[in-house]
């Protein structure tokens, strides 16, 4: 029999996970698995449990959200292991889950959760902290990451974003911040509502919003930020570079592998949708190929 650890959030997404669970124990079962089964309690269980007695396994499978996923790779790589895992996504975006081109279906997934090939993926490091996909800041990832999935269903990224900024409005009044942003030999300074480091092809529940231009194992992240607009003209640049993943005027678009991030007051972090600290010097670092995960992800 192999050992598994198989971390869980009950109250992930609609709570559908229970209703799989005897068909689950009995699938690892008749493929060998002798499973040890946790289900979170709380914000950070998984992370903890994870620090605590992840050493023991050499296979961690996780169901949840992307942040249920955080905490488990955050932990792994707190506690300095190095455990295959493996994700069935119940959450209600699953971002990375789509980078990874896992199944939605939790069946389909648990069998890719045993079958599939592994991939080794990059993690962020913010300071002290880790991230799989995202770290981000501003009032687009603060309306993003807090907005029903039917919504942005019904209105598709284009129209989401531009309600996203109209709620904002008066535009003189926007919230934004004075920041410096370091990367590789580059300097940008300027007044933001919106920055963002990614290693995902899709972000807040939206696929492909920075293009296909994006390794999961190549040691660089991908870099968007929105400068505060003055005019709806503006916000039509900003619409128009996010629905065309193309520069302009009102929206920076790199790649690089280090960040530096220097603002003139407290930011709050959210760091794969969940809530990430503040700082007003934060250096972002990317661990190449640190991780192992399972994917459907042909190479």
């Amino acid at each position: 029999m192999k050992d598994l650890l198989f971390i869980y959030n009950p109250n992930s997404g609609q709570q559908m996970i229970g209703d799989y669970m005897n068909w689950i124990i009995n699938y690892l079962s008749s493929e060998g698995y002798l499973g040890s089964f946790y289900a979170t309690q709380e914000s950070g269980d998984a992370r903890k449990i994870v620090e605590k007695i992840g050493k023991n396994f050499e296979k961690i499978m996780v169901s949840g959200g992307d942040g249920t996923l955080d905490e488990v790779i955050s932990g792994a790589v707190k506690a300095n292991i190095s455990p295959e895992i493996s994700y069935v996504p119940t959450g209600s975006t699953n971002d990375f889950a789509k980078s990874l081109n896992i199944s939605s279906d939790i069946k389909e997934a648990t069998q890719m959760a045993v079958n599939a090939k592994s991939k080794l993926v990059d993690v962020g490091k913010i300071d002290e902290k880790y991230f799989v996909y995202v770290a981000a800041f501003g009032t687009i990832s603060e309306v993003s990451f807090n907005t029903d999935q039917d919504l942005k269903n019904i209105f598709g990224r284009s129209a989401y974003v531009f309600e996203g900024l109209r709620k904002a409005l008066p535009l003189q009044t926007m919230d934004s911040y004075h920041a410096e942003v370091f990367f590789d030999d580059e300097k940008i300074e300027g007044d933001f509502i919106h920055f963002m480091v990614t290693n995902s092809f899709s972000v807040g529940g939206f696929s492909n919003i920075l293009g296909n231009n994006v390794g999961l194992d190549d040691g660089i992240f991908e870099l968007t930020i929105i400068k505060k607009p003055k005019s709806l003209t503006d916000i039509n640049k900003i619409v128009s570079a996010l629905s065309n993943k193309k520069e302009n005027d009102m929206v920076i678009l790199r790649q690089a592998s280090s960040f530096r991030v220097k603002t003139d007051r407290e930011v709050s972090w959210s760091l794969d949708g969940e809530y990430g600290g503040v700082s007003i010097d934060a250096r972002i670092d990317i661990l190449k190929k640190r991780i192992s995960i399972k994917t459907g992800l042909d190479d």
